[in-house]
């Protein structure tokens, strides 16, 4: 049976204090294995963003996904997938807490948009609260 989703969500996690800063090559890396391993971890990716200290991504999930497992996996394999292609002895330590957002259809284009800002955001101070908080 075919099963019909149309969930979007924004995801946003940091590296732990005590983790180096993700450089270039790491934050291009990070945003390629987002986007190229959409299929396998259940969702489509729609933009992502890494930044030196924190990754922001938006996606419609497909059916079956639970957001909070798929966050978790994606950084455990993601620190896995850097140790792998640039053979880091000690690849990103993220902090545990995470952020995730609903998204309305109607609002993707906005939060594509803002994910895709995010140097210019964090440079001029134009954050939104919500989708960068990663704590209760």
């Amino acid at each position: 049976m075919l099963a019909f989703s149309e969930i979007y969500c924004h995801f946003v996690w940091r590296i732990s204090d005590d983790s180096p800063k993700l450089d270039k090559l790491t934050r291009r890396l990070a945003e390629n294995f987002i986007r190229d391993f959409d299929e396998k971890f259940g969702y489509e990716c729609i933009s992502v963003c890494a930044l030196a200290d924190h990754i922001h991504f938006l996606a419609k999930l497909l059916p079956g996904v639970a957001p909070g497992l798929l966050i978790v996996r994606i950084k455990d394999e993601l620190s896995e997938y850097l140790k792998v292609k640039l053979a880091m002895n000690t690849p990103p330590r993220w902090d545990n807490r995470y952020g995730i957002v609903s998204v309305s259809k109607s609002h993707l284009e906005i939060v594509k948009k803002y994910v895709e800002a995010q140097k210019i955001r964090h440079r001029d101070g134009k954050l939104n609260k919500t989708l960068e908080r990663t704590k209760a």
